[in-house]
């Protein structure tokens, strides 16, 4: 009965206050929809592949390299070689090597390019939980040309999951036995496949001399781990002693699966990994949009206590024992905090889709979604408490005849508000200096020169393409209007991940070699990629009929960057015509390349070795003239299907690898921007209310001054220099805390804009013009009243 009047009486107060409440439970609400959000992505983040019902045993074996004196290189790739030793390890429960292919797919009329398409050996999913509809886990992929299909796979090309037994051609070639269907991969994993096909259907031999696989173990306890590592560094010393040298690093370092996401390397190209510092800044993010919309709670609640103080003194004259006036505060800040959170709950949920597709993720927030509930019920608790224990406690206190008197109406909380007021606008202009650090690096990313031109080239799969193929596919492109240049490479240029080592260099000591980056091409890479040459000439038909002799007469001829011929020690010009062996491949230098860009700009240049090799191409360069893009879209479309007519067409531009080399930090730039936006929005919420709040206390001061002579603007300046104070005091505080986080996220860059005092000048002119033009809505209001008005209603 007691709570029920306290709830009738908050009603009414709110009511009667409706600015107030509905500043009260915007701000709020929409603090816990953006808390919702970016904990439901966060969680998400962090648990990455956490679901295995093994996770705290499963590794991934991660090969370190480098010679002496040069930087140690970490790649996920190991050799196919390593599966079979390891396997007989006694730490060792399960083992599979993983090798990821684009591939054609076929059954009956349906012919697809397939990406997310696995091979793995038969441990595969004995290893990893994903659960299997059909099939026995154990013996999915024991043969050669096995494949497992995940549900939507199955359903896209037979409409059903009941598909043991079919058979679907793989790449135009074999037939492959379906002998399971696999539960859709969770979003959350960096293992995701829609076919996941038998290991030994690749026919691949056994190898250390090249590493294209990734190897993953499950041991037989965490415990293990140690001697694992220890056990593999003698196994280097056995399988490659012969590489082995003084200073040259080689090494075999299990990995943990689940911390892969966060800390690793990605499976592929197309897989983005996650990065644990923008993880920390959404967190930060998170906690200072609920502790800001809290913040404006306490705020305006400390803010009317000066009115609420009469009403308190009046009830306590009349009897109300303190106990009443506490639970009283209590439930109005209860009622306000559950209508916030009913109302923010809806708003995420509102907004999912539209933060699903700017994060690129796939979240839900359902019955399961229990930590985040958990969280709000914490959330309701502490705003509650906190938001009405203050004016509950310190109101309740006041004496009748001194709050009667007036003595204590315009002294409570002053301070308090003036300080939190400066820590949200600090927290403000700390993420507007953010946004804009992150927007100028994100537009040099895209407007900085790279060394080759990536724009107008499309990208087609050089895989079903043979020499004299490409080379007829390739004269009949050069046809075609608005086609400029055609060639092909193994790699993506602008993601280049082919590691090699060079020796046997002319001048060099005989054991000296070099760690180096190099990718097979076509003779026209260069023209088509627009990189220019130093020194030297460029490939021609003659430098490809040389690798196509016999091995006792095959000469390779290599063209090297610039970083490349500095670390030999060698100017560009005495380097042309050297000798050179780059694994097992004999020739000579013929060209130095000016240095480009051919991996993200985290990293610096490193060396860089182009030559021709025609055995496999991974994809078809072609460079255009960007007129009639689409005629030539469909020109190139229509020679395909010449040459390739049971392989889909299927083309992307170059810009698209080079923007998804940045995947991270353009969707946490735009999360960024987004939330920082809201965190000023609910800033501004709150100096509206304390606006409000001061022309109100202010209405007899404001009439005086008018009656007196003063005109409006200066009334609007009177009400808003106090606020601006504040506003210079939050940027002072924020600056320096901005200036050393963008310091330390651009540090990451090899290559990066600099900290530029104008960005700070813009940051606080943001800031001001905002709470100006909040705090100007009521300071105006206030300074248009008719001054016999606000002097009669004092």
């Amino acid at each position: 009965m007691m709570w029920r009047n306290y709830l009738k009486t908050a009603l009414r107060n709110l009511k009667k206050r409706k600015l107030y409440s509905a500043i009260n439970i915007t701000g709020l609400s929409a603090g816990i929809a953006c808390f919702i959000l970016l904990a439901l992505y966060l969680r998400n983040e962090w648990t990455y592949d956490n679901f295995h019902a093994h996770a705290t045993e499963l590794y991934r074996i991660r090969f370190d390299y480098g010679e002496k004196d040069q930087e140690v290189t970490h790649t996920a790739l190991t050799p196919n070689g390593l599966a079979p030793v390891m396997k007989d390890f006694p730490e060792v429960k399960y083992i599979s090597r993983v090798y990821p292919s684009a591939t054609t797919v076929a059954y009956g009329d349906k012919v697809m390019n397939e990406k997310g398409f696995l091979y793995a050996d038969p441990a595969f999913f004995s290893m990893f939980s994903f659960p299997l509809i059909a099939g026995n886990a154990a013996t999915v992929l024991s043969g050669p040309n096995m494949v497992v299909l995940s549900e939507t796979m199955a359903r896209k090309y037979f409409g059903t999951t009941d598909i043991v037994g079919k058979t679907l051609k793989i790449n135009n070639k074999n037939e492959y036995q379906v002998t399971g269907v696999a539960i859709d991969a969770p979003a959350n994993t960096h293992l995701k496949f829609d076919f996941v096909a038998s290991y030994a259907s690749l026919g691949k031999q056994d190898t250390w001399n090249s590493a294209n696989d990734y190897t993953y173990v499950q041991l037989a306890s965490k415990a293990t781990a140690g001697a694992l590592h220890g056990r593999l560094k003698n196994l280097v010393k056995e399988q490659m002693g012969s590489v082995t040298r003084s200073g040259v690093t080689l090494d075999f370092v299990p990995e943990s699966v689940p911390g892969i996401h966060l800390h690793s390397i990605a499976l592929n190209s197309t897989e983005a990994g996650g990065d644990i510092r923008y993880n920390y800044i959404l967190t930060i993010i998170a906690a200072l949009l609920l502790l800001i919309a809290c913040i404006n709670f306490m705020n305006l609640a400390t803010a009317r206590s000066a009115e609420r103080g009469r009403e308190i003194g009046v009830r306590k004259a009349l009897g109300a024992v303190r106990g009443q006036l506490f639970w009283q505060f209590i439930a109005e800040s209860t009622l306000i905090s559950f209508c916030a959170v009913v109302l923010g709950i809806m708003i995420a949920l509102v907004l999912l889709p539209v933060f699903n597709n700017m994060a690129g993720v796939t979240l839900k927030l359902g019955l399961d979604s229990y930590h985040i509930y958990l969280w709000l019920a914490g959330v309701f608790l502490c705003t509650t408490f906190f938001a009405g224990t203050y004016p509950a406690l310190f109101l309740s206190g006041f004496r009748p005849v001194q709050v009667l008197k007036g003595r204590v109406m315009h002294t409570s909380g002053g301070s308090i508000r003036k300080s939190l007021v400066v820590f949200q606008f600090a927290a403000s202009v700390f993420f507007i200096i953010c946004t804009l650090v992150v927007s100028n690096q994100l537009k040099y990313i895209q407007q900085k020169k790279l060394g080759l031109d990536r724009s107008q080239v499309l990208v087609l799969s050089g895989e079903n393409f043979s020499r004299q193929m490409l080379e007829a596919f390739k004269g009949r492109l050069l046809q075609q209007s608005g086609i400029k240049y055609v060639s092909a490479s193994y790699d993506s240029p602008v993601s280049v991940g082919g590691g090699y080592t060079i020796g046997n260099l002319e001048g060099k000591p005989a054991d000296y070699s070099m760690n180096i980056t190099a990718i097979p091409v076509e003779k026209d890479y260069l023209q088509t990629m627009g990189i220019s040459l130093l020194v030297g000439a460029n490939l021609t038909d003659a430098d490809v009929q040389d690798i196509l002799k016999e091995d006792k007469d095959r000469v390779y001829h290599f063209l090297l960057n610039e970083t490349a011929i500095k670390q030999l020690g060698w100017t560009a010009e005495t380097a042309v015509g050297k000798r050179m062996v780059m694994n097992g491949r004999a020739g000579t230098i013929k060209g130095v390349m000016k240095d480009f860009h051919f991996a993200s700009m985290k990293t610096k240049i490193e060396p860089i070795v182009v030559f021709p090799e025609y055995e496999w191409f991974g994809e078809v360069l072609i460079k255009t003239s960007g007129d009639n893009q689409q005629q030539v879209i469909a020109g190139i479309e229509r020679i395909w299907k010449e040459y390739l007519p049971a392989v889909p067409f299927g083309y992307h531009f170059m810009d698209e690898d080079f923007n998804g080399l940045y995947k991270s930090e353009f969707r946490t730039g735009t999360i960024l921007s987004t939330f920082s936006i809201v965190i000023i929005l609910v800033s501004c919420l709150g100096l509206l209310g304390l606006a409000a709040f001061t022309a109100e206390q202010r209405t007899r001061e404001v009439g005086i001054r008018k009656v007196l002579g003063a005109s409006a603007t200066s009334v609007v300046a009177l009400l808003s220099k106090d606020f601006i104070k504040l506003v210079l005091i939050s940027l002072c505080i924020a600056s320096p805390f901005a200036w050393y986080a963008m310091h330390q996220w651009l540090e990451g860059f090899a290559y990066h804009t600099r900290l530029h005092a104008g960005t700070f000048l813009l940051a606080g002119t943001i800031a001001i013009v905002i709470a100006l033009l909040t705090v100007s809505l009521q300071s105006v209001k206030a300074a248009l009243m008719n001054p016999v008005k606000s002097l009669r209603s004092e």
